[in-house]
C-alpha cells in the first residue's frame, strides 16, 4: 500500500510495524498527550512516493486544538490525523485523514465526522483531492453518514462502490479473531464522488486460522481524475 490508516495503535506497535514494514514516513502523535502516551490514528506512508507539505491531529471534540479534549458524551478521548501530501512523479498534491470514532456516543460519531468534514473543507482551498479513512464505529446506515451525498462535495464508500450487492450480512469489518463476516461493517474509505475506484476489498486473509487483528483491514486503489 502507498498510505495507510491505522487505529488503535499504541507506541510498540507502530514501532514493531515499522520494523517489519520499512520505507514508511509515520504521521500522528498519541491521543492521550499529544505526544506517544494512548492511541494513535497513524498515517503511514511511502517516502519515495510522497512529500508531506503539512500534518497535524486534532481532538473530536468542542476544542479541537486542545490535547486530549472530550466533548458529546465521548467514553474516552477520541482524534483524527491528517496529512496534505504532494506527489513527487506528477506534483499533484492531496489531503488524507485517519481517524477512530467513538463506539458509544452517537452525538460524538455525527458531530466527530461533520467536524472532520469541516477541518478538510477548510484546507482544500484548491479543490485537492482527498481520502477518509477509520473505523468509525457505525453501519453503513448511521445517521453520522446521513450527509456523505450532499454538500459540496460529496462522499462515496470506495468498497461499497466496487460491492454494491454484498449483502448487509456478509459486509461486516469486525473479525472478532474468528473470521465471522456478519458482523457490522464499521470501517471505511471515503473518497470524493467522481473518483475512480480501481479496486476495493474487505481483506480475509489469515494464517493457520489466526488472524492479526479484531478487524479485517479495508483496501482500494483509486485513481483521482483531473
Amino acid at each position: 500500500a502507498d498510505i495507510i490508516g491505522l487505529q488503535e495503535a499504541f507506541r510498540t506497535m507502530l514501532d514493531d510495524i515499522r520494523v517489519r514494514v520499512p520505507g514508511y514516513e509515520e504521521i500522528g502523535v498519541g491521543r492521550e498527550d499529544g505526544k506517544e502516551k494512548g492511541e494513535y490514528s497513524a498515517i503511514l506512508l511511502k517516502r519515495d512516493r510522497f512529500d508531506v507539505l503539512d500534518s497535524g491531529t486534532f481532538w473530536l471534540s468542542d476544542t479541537p486544538d486542545v490535547c486530549g479534549s472530550c466533548s458529546w458524551k465521548n467514553v474516552v478521548t477520541r482524534i483524527c490525523t491528517w496529512a496534505k501530501l504532494k506527489e513527487r512523479e506528477t506534483g499533484r498534491e492531496m489531503y488524507f485523514y485517519n481517524t477512530h470514532l467513538d463506539h458509544e456516543s452517537q452525538e460524538a460519531r455525527e458531530k466527530g465526522f461533520a467536524l472532520i468534514q469541516s477541518h478538510l473543507a477548510d484546507r482544500r482551498k484548491n479543490g485537492e483531492p482527498f481520502i477518509i479513512t477509520g473505523d468509525l464505529n457505525a453501519a453503513e446506515d448511521n445517521p453520522a453518514f446521513a450527509n456523505l451525498k450532499s454538500g459540496t462535495t460529496p462522499l462515496v464508500d470506495a468498497w461499497r462502490e466496487k460491492n454494491p450487492s454484498v449483502p448487509v450480512a456478509e459486509s461486516g469489518t469486525m473479525s472478532v479473531f474468528t473470521g465471522r463476516r456478519d458482523t457490522e461493517k464499521i470501517d471505511y474509505i471515503f473518497v470524493p464522488a467522481g473518483t475512480r475506484v480501481i479496486d476495493s476489498e474487505i481483506v480475509h486473509r489469515n494464517r493457520n486460522g489466526i488472524y492479526p487483528s479484531d478487524h479485517y483491514p479495508v483496501r482500494a486503489t483509486v485513481e483521482f481524475v483531473p
